[in-house]
């Protein structure tokens, strides 16, 4: 609306033209004014203002608006929980577990997030309700060192671990946590051959995800945890699991008769290292017998001999005692005295002792 409009009623100040506008006093007078006849209240003939109970009601309701306003910035935090505080959308401070105070909207508002609950994520497969559970095959279908393709199913655990990052640095948290943990098993599965994959390399390949998945979500600065990553199934496709299976028995099979080789050849072995050990000894031991004996027999010779050129009557008789004697300790004999030879010998069986009777 122009100044210089000639109509007083269309002033907004209410005075006529080329006047100046009434002070502030004047203005929340009037005010006042209009909120006594809204809410009652009469108008005074001297001052004009709210008086009465007008007046209180108004200021009533207006501190009664300032209190709730006031608590509408109590809240309280869980024991799982940590609440971030935005003012105008920016983050100011995280609190903890219990009852907490911010200022009241649209001045600030409080975001809460769990903290300490271990959260679940599916990749590969979905649990659907009642136990029943259903492949993503666009998500688990890989390719292995070898190019052979598997089918492979996990689950990721994980928590909040910056509450600050993980609300605002990232939109859809789930979908970053999925898309890392797809991008870090097909890494890993693709240098790692299909036999260690399906059989011995599964805790391993675990160990290495987790490592890969929470690398990746750093860089990312989600503000995210990886606890635990554990492969539910891992095994071909099902259009060649078949083949695979046969497979996996001929290497069974390779592996039994292995095995039956090596316990045979383990026990044969060491029979064969034994005997051949015991022939070695029982060489060297005749061996060092015979030298001991030949040894022996020369050094009795040349004492012999020794004895001899000393006494010669002497060591021929005794030669002869002795060469006697060892002749006659291996014969069955019988001696008989001359006195009675003549009555026992009809008695006797000569027949069958013949060689073997002396008479003396």
């Amino acid at each position: 609306m122009p100044w210089n409009d000639q109509n007083p009623q269309n002033n907004p100040w209410g005075n006529k033209p080329g006047q100046q506008p009434p002070d502030l006093d004047e203005v929340v007078r009037r005010l006042q004014q209009r909120l006594s006849g809204m809410f009652g209240g009469g108008g005074g003939s001297g001052g004009g203002g709210i008086s009465g109970p007008g007046k209180g009601v108004v200021m009533g309701g207006i501190v009664l608006a300032l209190v709730l306003w006031v608590a509408s910035g109590i809240y309280m935090v869980a024991a799982d929980e940590e609440a971030v505080v935005l003012r105008f959308g920016k983050f100011v401070a995280t609190t903890g577990p219990g009852l907490n105070w911010h200022l009241p909207y649209p001045v600030e508002s409080v975001e809460k997030v769990p903290v300490t609950r271990v959260q679940r994520l599916e990749v590969g497969f979905r649990n659907l309700p009642g136990g029943r559970g259903r492949q993503v095959p666009q998500e688990a279908l890989m390719l292995t060192k070898d190019e052979n393709i598997v089918d492979v199913s996990f689950i990721v655990q994980y928590k909040v671990k910056d509450v600050a990052n993980y609300v605002f640095n990232v939109a859809h948290t789930t979908k970053a946590v999925r898309d890392a943990a797809e991008s870090a098993i097909r890494e890993v599965i693709g240098r790692t051959m299909v036999d260690d994959v399906l059989t011995t390399g599964k805790a391993a390949v675990e160990v290495e995800v987790e490592g890969l998945i929470q690398s990746i979500l750093n860089s990312y600065k989600v503000g995210i945890l990886v606890t635990a990553v554990k492969l539910q199934n891992v095994q071909p496709p099902e259009r060649v699991i078949k083949e695979f299976k046969d497979v996996a028995s001929a290497r069974e099979d390779r592996a039994r008769a292995k095995n039956v080789a090596e316990a045979y050849a383990n026990d044969i072995l060491p029979k064969a290292r034994g005997q051949g050990k015991k022939i070695v000894l029982d060489a060297q031991a005749y061996a060092a017998s015979v030298v001991d004996r030949a040894q022996g027999e020369s050094k009795r010779f040349v004492a012999l001999l020794v004895a001899y050129r000393s006494a010669p009557d002497v060591t021929r008789k005794r030669l002869y005692i002795e060469a006697m004697e060892d002749i006659l300790s291996r014969v069955d004999k019988i001696i008989v005295d001359k006195s009675v030879a003549a009555r026992v010998l009809p008695y006797l069986p000569l027949d069958s002792m013949r060689g073997k009777v002396e008479v003396k």
